[in-house]
């Protein structure tokens, strides 16, 4: 096993198999789970977050995936949703953090008792975002973090005639983005592929064979 691991990594660093794109990153990780090629299936499981898991995307390559392997990166896939839940829920964050520079809206702070809370348009693209990752199937792509921007530009122009959000924006709406972009990128890659090697018993025709199955957990 070690030599066929040896042989794929020598081929795959002098370019004969390039990058995996799009769905082709589940026929990567299947591949790399049935050679027990580690890295190259921690990298091609956060491949895959970018595209939706399922039967349709798949296809005929179900059947590569081998032992738990599939189960696996469902499970890999949960987390990763989990942690970008607990990201955004730094955001709502007033006092300090990144989002304290937008205090001081005057429409937020006159629809609320309260003297610091976000600005109703922020608020809502947060919890937006937020609700749609808690409510989301694990088959749904993870990319909210190339999302964002978009989302936070559109709910800015319905609040265009604010004017001290439109000062906030154009000193540090750019940096802010940036930050929240990469907030949520780093809790993708947070969530680790820990490797732990159990054995699975398959029955055949003819005998059992114990077949080394790599489980992520």
């Amino acid at each position: 096993m070690a030599s066929v691991q040896s042989s794929i990594r020598i081929e795959i660093s002098h370019g004969a198999f390039p990058a995996p794109k799009g769905a082709e990153a589940f026929v990567a990780y299947a591949i790399a789970s049935s050679k027990g090629l580690i890295p190259e299936m921690e990298d091609a499981a956060r491949q895959t977050l970018d595209q939706p898991m399922t039967f349709e995307t798949l296809g005929e390559n179900l059947r590569l995936f081998e032992g738990w392997a599939l189960r696996d990166l469902a499970d890999f896939r949960k987390r990763c949703r989990n942690n970008l839940v607990m990201c955004l829920d730094s955001f709502f964050g007033v006092h300090e953090g990144p989002s304290s520079i937008w205090v001081g809206c005057r429409e937020a702070m006159q629809s609320s008792y309260q003297n610091r809370v976000l600005p109703k348009w922020l608020n809502q693209v947060l919890s937006q975002c937020r609700n749609d990752l808690n409510v989301q199937k694990y088959t749904d792509p993870l990319d909210i973090h190339s999302r964002i921007r978009g989302e936070y530009s559109t709910a800015l122009q319905s609040h265009w005639n604010c004017n001290f959000c439109m000062l906030v924006h154009i000193k540090n709406g750019s940096t802010f983005c940036a930050e929240l972009e990469d907030k949520l990128r780093q809790a993708r890659e947070k969530v680790t592929c820990s490797l732990s090697f159990s054995c699975t018993t398959r029955f055949t025709s003819r005998r059992y064979a114990a077949i080394p199955t790599l489980t992520l957990v």
